[in-house]
């Protein structure tokens, strides 16, 4: 909604989360949740709710299933906007395979779906994560993979941030800019500082926020 609306989805999360009922741990924007709980958890929630009767409730919690599904291809948008073109014969590195940070679980993982469609569209896709890079390769043996993350940046004309890795907030961008093709970001996950990058030369687009030059 804030994409649609041209608002700072940072903004409005810092706003609700000033009320204690609510909180700000886990408003913030991502490209869709993943892992081997959640997604089993709302399913069997939402089949529940249909066996019960409860069909308001089942058709509120598909809802936020369909949501969910449709995260890939939203992300997808937003990159090929980024890019003014299409995907197809890109070079594009994503960083991060994890469902999550802190864990090499890639059951569902959005970033490995969204790195599956961009291969799936025609894109040179490489694949970067501190810890699942073996695990991913387990699930997604079509795509490239590098263990190191400068290493990952060769050549690309496209990163990919969909997973909240620290490493991926600590990183050089005045070193990384001078080892990619092209210096353009799509922080999925809102953890850099846009400003700092965008200070070393990159063209960076968040989730949720309203693009700057």
């Amino acid at each position: 909604m804030c994409t649609a609306a041209g608002a700072d989805v940072h903004q409005l999360t810092e706003a609700i989360g000033l009320d204690p009922r609510i909180g700000r741990g886990g408003l913030n924007a991502g490209p869709g949740y993943g892992g081997g709980c959640l997604p089993k958890d709302v399913r069997a929630f939402t089949a529940s709710a249909q066996a019960l009767g409860a069909l308001d409730a089942a058709a509120l919690l598909r809802a936020a299933e369909r949501v969910n599904e449709s995260r890939p291809a939203a992300a997808l948008a937003l990159i090929e906007q980024t890019l003014g073109r299409p995907v197809t014969g890109v070079r594009v590195t994503v960083w991060g395979a994890s469902f999550k940070a802190g864990t090499d679980d890639v059951r569902e993982s959005p970033a490995l779906a969204i790195a599956a469609l961009m291969h799936q569209r025609g894109a040179t896709v490489t694949v970067h994560d501190p810890h699942a890079v073996p695990t991913a390769l387990v699930r997604h043996p079509q795509l490239d993979y590098a263990e190191d993350l400068e290493e990952s940046a060769k050549g690309a004309e496209l990163i990919v941030l969909a997973t909240e890795w620290p490493q991926f907030r600590d990183a050089d961008p005045k070193a990384l800019a001078a080892m990619v093709a092209a210096p353009v970001l799509v922080d999925l996950r809102n953890l850099l500082h846009a400003d700092l990058w965008r200070a070393a030369g990159w063209t960076v687009r968040q989730l949720g926020r309203p693009a700057q030059e």
